[in-house]
Parts: structure tokens; sequence; C-alpha cells
């Protein structure tokens, strides 16, 4: 019953709340629960001529594997400092599994200019990600923690 997008909106609008509260500007790639194309994700990012690209996911591997928890965080190139920052800033305020920072070819990292990061909150499928997912409170301190990391990394 727990749903990606509904976990993840909900984990980025904190985010962008949080931002904003610093006087950070953010521009968002969905405000609702709307499908944006990857190519639309990152041509948004572009036309407002974005700092970074930070792309929030949770992850799912199947209901045959509960055991699997645990954050990652993804970079291409130039985004691997940002996605360490942000990385490290989870793993200090969270009881989470640190599957890592890991580099990848997504689509959203090899296609945006800007530095970039796609960060994997947790496992939907995860027998403790799933509890930790569904609790409003701990995505609030998720967002918390991802903009911490963001803010650290802009300084």
């Amino acid at each position: 019953g727990l749903r990606e997008k509904d976990v993840v909106l909900a984990i980025t609008q904190g985010v962008a709340r949080e931002l904003q509260k610093q006087g950070i500007g953010v521009t968002m790639t969905r405000n609702s629960d709307v499908f944006v194309s990857l190519q639309g994700r990152v041509n948004r990012a572009e036309a407002v001529n974005g700092t970074i690209f930070v792309s929030i996911h949770a992850n799912s591997i199947g209901l045959s594997r509960p055991e699997v928890n645990g954050v990652e965080t993804y970079y291409y190139q130039t985004g691997r400092s940002l996605a360490q920052s942000i990385h490290r800033s989870v793993l200090q305020r969270l009881n989470v599994r640190d599957r890592s920072v890991k580099r990848a070819r997504f689509y959203v990292l090899r296609k945006s200019s800007m530095p970039s990061t796609l960060v994997e909150v947790g496992f939907v499928t995860g027998s403790q990600d799933s509890r930790n997912l569904a609790n409003a409170r701990f995505r609030q301190q998720m967002a918390e923690a991802i903009a911490a990391g963001i803010v650290q990394y802009l300084k």
C-alpha cells in the first residue's frame, strides 16, 4: 500500500520548504500527482538555469526481499560532492542503512548540465524502510536531512 509517488512528493515538498526558509530558490518538476518525463525534468532544470539538480526517489526490489533496506545516492560526473554531502547528512540525522554513494548513468544525471544527484530514500519494499517511509515524521526528518546536505554543498 506504500506508493513511491506519495512518499517522494511529501519528502520533496519538505525539502523545498526547508530550502526556501533559508532563502534558497527552488524549482520543482512537480508539485502534485502528475507524471513528468525524464526529459521534461531535465528541461525544467535547464530552463531555469539551475545551480544543482536533485532527483528524489524511493527504491523497490520486490516483496520477496524485505531484508533489503537503505539509502543510496547516485551521481554521474559533476555531482559527486553534492551526492556525498546529501548522503552524509542523511546518515548523520537518521538511523538508516548506508548503501553508499555510487556512480550511475541515470538519464537525469547524464543529461543535466549542472551538478546532479539522485537520492533513493529507502526501499518501499524493505521491512524497515517501509515502516519509516510510511511515517510522516520520518519523511519530514528525511526532507530536513536532504535540505541540510544541499545547504552544506552550496556553502
